[in-house]
């Protein structure tokens, strides 16, 4: 997808830029054995594919803008959903100088909508 066209943005980073943050943290809690751990969005999206027994999923450099001393990089992340419905599910991250930072940010709306379907952590 070469265009922004049909994209939709996370909500919750909708609402980050109305209040000026600016930024998702990329990371998330879980809790393990009464625990809270952090782990970056990243990894938590590969618990959730590992747990639903679908393939990992595949993070991509969509785009790399700005000059050579500031780099901004936009991370796409795929997930395919193996259910009765084979889904693919596209996400795009906003950009950001570091490209795990990026991929965090996709990761982070793909979590989003993941939840929002019924297959994050908690509704297992």
């Amino acid at each position: 997808m070469d265009s922004d066209e049909g994209m939709v943005e996370n909500p919750r980073l909708q609402k980050e830029k109305e209040k000026g943050e600016g930024k998702g943290t990329g990371t998330h809690c879980f809790v393990v054995l009464g625990m809270k751990k952090k782990r970056p969005a990243r990894s938590y999206l590969h618990h959730i594919c590992a747990a639903n027994h679908w393939r990992p999923p595949l993070f991509e450099c969509y785009k790399q803008d700005g000059p050579s001393h500031h780099i901004m990089f936009t991370f796409k992340v795929t997930i395919e959903i193996q259910d009765a419905l084979s889904n693919i599910i596209e996400c795009y991250g906003a950009p950001h100088p570091k490209k795990k930072t990026a991929a965090d940010h996709a990761a982070d709306g793909a979590l989003w909508y993941l939840n929002n379907i019924g297959y994050g952590i908690n509704n297992q």
